[in-house]
């Protein structure tokens, strides 16, 4: 896991004035060396973390779940080692057993992994926005470092840290940039790791990446907002994006990402805009979100 830079080809540094990076390192400089951040759970926290993995998707047509992606498609026949993107960072407002989150997603048959930020108040107890990863491999459907196998390396930053700082409409604009990366050597500079024995599909390289919003809305209730709670008007200074989305091919090049498609499953709900490579900044990026409400199949 990477979430502050991509490290591999191309270096993107430079922002636009209204945009800002976020750090999650802790302060103070971390935890002593040879220790790792582990945020301290309560017998509440593991029931919410159980009942939250029963109701996470694995598949689109999960009940009272909602996606606006950008993906690439089923029938390119290429293989990726990784993903990434920068996320403009936001705090959907949210109830009860809602979730509202943005994610990049890896996969290769049922093996999956995730990582951004949610709001997720049936997983963490508060309507903070927090950053996240979370696994779906054999019997292993978990969120952050409660996934068996997952080894944490960094002492300064922690997984399910509060991301404090959200983006304004009109500015500023706040984003992390997150990137999943398939590694063979002993390189450990980055957040953490999932040993290859883990996996079963994605013990290969990975056929399938969605960058993009999820929500959740139990079935016959509203869903929350996504992103930055509306429809997308077209602009990266007011709407939710990811933008430098970029995929690592099977030689190990960082490359744009071609052979995408949009999908929402409801366009009256959420709305997605690819707006594809203009270089500079932003790279390869798209707008979505959408104010959420009741939540009937289109």
């Amino acid at each position: 896991m990477k979430p502050i830079s991509i490290n591999r080809g191309t270096r993107y540094h430079a922002s636009p004035k209204f945009t800002k990076p976020i750090s999650k390192k802790l302060k103070g400089g971390g935890c002593p060396i040879g220790t790792v951040p582990i945020r301290r759970l309560t017998k509440e926290d593991l029931i919410r973390e159980r009942l939250a993995s029963r109701i996470m998707p694995l598949e689109y047509y999960t009940p009272g779940t909602h996606n606006a992606v950008l993906r690439t498609r089923a029938n390119s026949n290429k293989k990726f080692l990784g993903a990434g993107a920068a996320l403009s960072v936001h705090n959907p407002h949210v109830d009860g057993r809602q979730y509202s989150a943005a994610k990049v997603k890896i996969q290769n048959g049922p093996d999956s992994i995730e990582a951004g930020w949610r709001v997720d108040p049936l997983l963490y107890g508060d309507t903070h926005t927090r950053f996240f990863i979370r696994l779906d491999a054999g019997q292993s459907h978990c969120f952050n470092t409660r996934c068996p196998g997952f080894v944490l390396v960094r002492s300064d930053e922690a997984l399910d840290s509060i991301l404090y700082n959200v983006s304004v409409p009109g500015g500023p604009i706040f984003y992390i940039q997150t990137y999943i990366d398939r590694q063979d050597g002993d390189d450990y500079t980055e957040v953490g790791f999932w040993p290859k024995r883990i996996f079963t599909g994605l013990g290969d390289l990975a056929n399938h990446v969605e960058w993009g919003g999820e929500t959740f809305g139990p079935p016959g209730s509203s869903t929350p907002p996504m992103g930055g709670g509306y429809y997308p008007i077209g602009t990266t200074k007011f709407d939710a994006y990811f933008s430098l989305v970029t995929v690592l091919n099977e030689y190990g090049q960082t490359v744009d990402v071609d052979n995408t498609e949009v999908f929402s499953d409801n366009h009256k709900l959420y709305k997605v805009v690819d707006r594809g490579n203009v270089g500079g900044y932003f790279g390869h990026y798209f707008v979505y979100g959408g104010s959420g409400g009741k939540s009937t199949q289109v």
